[in-house]
């Protein structure tokens, strides 16, 4: 395990303020005391309270990330294909081809058609 040490204030006398696991590393957030026991800096304080309200979650793996590429990928691919098919089916039919007609026809929704169509 490693550790991260966070240190304020240079005294000598020193409290464990806080210590949490995060990615792997244990953090210490030590609180050193002076004369009159000053605080942790406000901005210091906001992010340890949002820490530990929400936790840390980590990055995706390499896996996740290139499993998510190429899921999008395939979709796209058969999104595009009927859009293809739907355009074909309206030009047989003598249609005009509009993004409603070709969201109709291929069963994606308005928003898609119209964003394939203009590639």
């Amino acid at each position: 395990m490693k550790y991260v040490i966070i240190r304020y204030n240079e005294m000598k006398h020193k409290e464990n303020d806080m210590k949490f696991e995060m990615f792997g590393y244990t953090i210490e957030i030590e609180k050193k005391a002076l004369t009159n026991a000053q605080e942790m800096p406000q901005d210091l304080q906001e992010a340890l309270k949002v820490i530990q309200k929400y936790g840390v979650t980590p990055p995706p793996s390499k896996k996740k990330v290139e499993s998510a590429k190429r899921a999008t990928a395939i979709r796209v691919k058969r999104t595009k294909e009927k859009i293809d098919d739907a355009v074909n089916l309206l030009r047989l039919e003598g249609k005009e081809i509009t993004p409603y007609a070709v969201a109709k026809t291929a069963q994606i929704s308005y928003n898609t058609a119209k964003k394939y169509l203009k590639q």
